[in-house]
């Protein structure tokens, strides 16, 4: 996978902020943040596909969107304007289905992200690049990878912790990665820190489906397609999304994109029953 396939595809609900607490249900109160024990590598993934899916095969259509910003090094001579820029915003879409098998499950995905304009949040597959000053071609993404078993084997680099608040569970996942795509001579490095925040009664229940709130930041050198290999600093993906209901409640410029750089890809999920 080359560079910017990865790091696209790790913003939109773990194909790769804060956290977005669920809301209180009235007069509980907020309790003391109660860490869990964590939970072991089969576990965690089970967790995971409870998450961004369903257990039980309902289709679950995950949408993602957040901002691109860019850093450089502290100095003394430092503007705030200079410090950090907004590159480009993204919105993703990840649908899944997730059928039982007899020893198992065999997962259905499909996926879609897409740069948006700086200024006007518009779709976009040009992006000014505030320190270059060039007009940087950003391709989007689709993929309709063939139906294979849910992996439930650890992920390197990963950790996943639980944490508790009032009537919410915190979902914490880590994953620190070193890698060298095959259209780069160089290691990059990543850190790309997840939140999803369910109900706790839910999860401890072992519902198949875990309605949340998903908040991410990834660290990561610059985009290949910036020509910045070798300027200090570093980028960061801020983006929040959460499940929706199907596909009619996914933001309609999302679904024009689809059907505009990838026609006929949403007839995969629309036939999913």
């Amino acid at each position: 996978m080359n560079d910017e396939r990865r790091i696209l595809l790790r913003a939109i609900a773990g194909l790769g902020a804060g956290a977005i607490a669920a809301p209180l249900a009235a007069g509980t109160g907020v309790a003391a943040d109660r860490p869990a024990p964590a939970p072991g590598p089969r576990e965690a993934r089970l967790l995971w596909a409870r998450l961004v899916g369903d257990l039980t095969g309902k289709p679950v259509f995950f949408f993602t969107q957040g901002s691109v910003w860019g850093f450089k090094p502290q100095a003394d001579h430092l503007t705030t304007a200079e410090f950090a820029k907004r590159i480009y915003g993204y919105s993703g879409l990840a649908a899944r289905r997730i059928v039982p098998t007899g020893d198992g499950w065999t997962l259905h995905a499909a996926y879609w992200a897409f740069y948006r304009d700086p200024v006007t949040d518009a779709i976009t597959d040009r992006i000014p690049n505030p320190y270059t000053g060039r007009i940087d071609t950003a391709k989007p993404l689709s993929g309709t990878p063939a139906p294979k078993p849910l992996d439930l084997r650890p992920v390197p680099g990963t950790a996943t912790r639980v944490r508790r608040l009032g009537t919410s569970a915190i979902v914490e996942t880590s994953t620190i990665s070193r890698f060298r795509s095959p259209d780069i001579s160089w290691h990059k490095l990543e850190a790309n820190l997840e939140d999803y925040v369910c109900r706790a009664a839910e999860l401890d229940a072992g519902a198949p489906h875990l309605p949340s709130h998903y908040s991410q930041s990834l660290v990561a050198e610059w985009q290949t397609w910036t020509g910045m290999h070798g300027t200090p600093g570093h980028i960061l993906f801020k983006g929040n999304g959460e499940p929706l209901g199907g596909l009619d409640s996914v933001p309609r410029d999302q679904i024009a994109a689809i059907e505009r750089f990838f026609p006929g890809t949403l007839g995969t999920v629309r036939a999913w029953r």
